[in-house]
């Protein structure tokens, strides 16, 4: 397990961190809820370093420990210093050798979610989609989605297996409406995708590994949404309306994300591709898609997604417009090129002008189901209570009760 290195600790490490016996940090285990994992061979255990680090940070007294959770918590995505990880899975080496329906099926814990059958297509969907024909995929599902629920009622089974099952018809719905098609299919979605834009038959294996390095993020703005509409008991099809809506905030990332794009355009069309960049640093010093991230390192999912595009549009002259611009940026602010950046560009070039960061959308939209079916069929809750900050109440109002 060398790229868990980093994240595991030996008995005897955790024992010194902890200033405690051995015995003591067995005892642990159980009563301080310390996650480890077996040595492949040997009688010895490895133990989890966030958990240890926590009781370092949080004082030795017992503490009850809530048998309900909040929306923040989850059992799907990691972000360490040594990758980015998807139920234990390093998502790099996902995306290197999974397909995208067997990463959803892994990330929802549920096995052959992505069956043949389709879900069935609203009478009025054709008409309707006319009539949304020139606003963005995102306008298209939150108008469309209701319709496709009315006509596939078993999206009501809020079960895990019926939840990915459904998933798995949102999905497929939202990747046809980015490539502009009129209703769902069953093939592999990197195949379809690809087919639909009219992209050469080199591009799908980068469409797959984009799909699967945008599957999740953590709690983002938008999962976050995703998890509170789901204890709400929100079916598959409108947590992801949520996510969707929350999405066009103008004051998280996707907003930037729109920025991008643009700055992605100037740089394939401009007589010198630094300009782009050499005009958004001279106004503030930043540059978009240039800065800090929540990895301390080089985000692993914009690294891997680089090393494929340089293999598949080698000698393609937006591409090298690109790679110039980035070289000069980088320069500038001290920073790699961000993951959006290169969705960006793959967007443009599959041609889906103005929406470039849809093909991520897809597939974020398998992470918003996850995070929807964690949170109904695992942390459950009732109302939250708000904690008052306001005025406080006169004696006298309080006298008329």
């Amino acid at each position: 397990m060398p790229e868990q290195e980093g994240l595991y600790l030996s008995a005897e490490e955790a024992a010194a961190i902890l200033r405690v016996s051995l015995p003591t940090l067995y005892a642990y285990v159980s009563r301080k809820n310390i996650r480890s994992i077996k040595i492949a061979g040997s009688p010895k255990r490895r133990y989890w370093a966030e958990d240890i680090q926590r009781l370092v940070k949080v004082p030795a007294q017992d503490k009850p420990v809530a048998k309900r959770t909040t929306p923040s918590d989850s059992a799907i995505t990691l972000i360490t210093d040594d990758g980015l990880f998807y139920r234990g899975h390093n998502v790099v080496e996902l995306a290197d050798c999974s397909t995208v329906e067997e990463v959803a099926e892994l990330i929802w814990q549920a096995p052959s979610a992505f069956g043949t059958s389709l879900p069935r297509t609203p009478k009025d969907a054709a008409r309707l989609l006319k009539i949304y024909e020139h606003t963005s995929a995102q306008e298209k599902a939150i108008a469309l989605f209701p319709l496709v629920q009315r006509e596939n009622p078993k999206a009501f089974d809020l079960s895990p297996d019926s939840y990915a099952r459904t998933g798995a018809d949102v999905v497929r719905w939202f990747a046809a409406l980015v490539v502009g098609a009129t209703e769902p299919s069953n093939r592999p979605l990197h195949e379809f995708i690809t087919q639909a834009c009219g992209a050469p038959p080199a591009h799908a294996d980068l469409i797959r590994r984009l799909l699967i390095l945008s599957i999740d993020h953590e709690l983002d703005h938008t999962t976050h949404s995703v998890r509170v509409a789901a204890t709400t008991g929100a079916t598959p099809y409108y947590a992801v309306i949520a996510a969707l809506a929350a999405a066009r905030g103008h004051k998280i990332a996707y907003g930037r994300n729109e920025a991008a794009s643009r700055m992605i355009e100037e740089i394939c069309t401009a007589a010198d591709p630094t300009r782009p960049i050499l005009q958004r640093y001279s106004q503030d010093g930043h540059i978009v898609g240039f800065g800090p991230n929540v990895h301390s390192i080089n985000d692993p999912r914009a690294s891997n997604l680089m090393a494929a595009l340089t293999a598949v549009f080698d000698g393609d002259s937006e591409f090298i417009r690109l790679q110039k611009a980035f070289s000069v940026a980088s320069e500038l602010v001290a920073y790699p090129p961000e993951f959006i950046l290169l969705v960006s560009f793959i967007g443009r070039k599959m041609g889906l002008c103005g929406q470039e960061i849809s093909l991520a959308g897809v597939g974020r939209s398998i992470g918003w189901i996850a995070h929807a079916s964690e949170q109904y069929n695992q942390h459950h809750e009732g109302r939250p209570r708000a904690r008052y900050t306001g005025t406080l109440p006169t004696a006298t109002d309080i006298g008329r009760r």
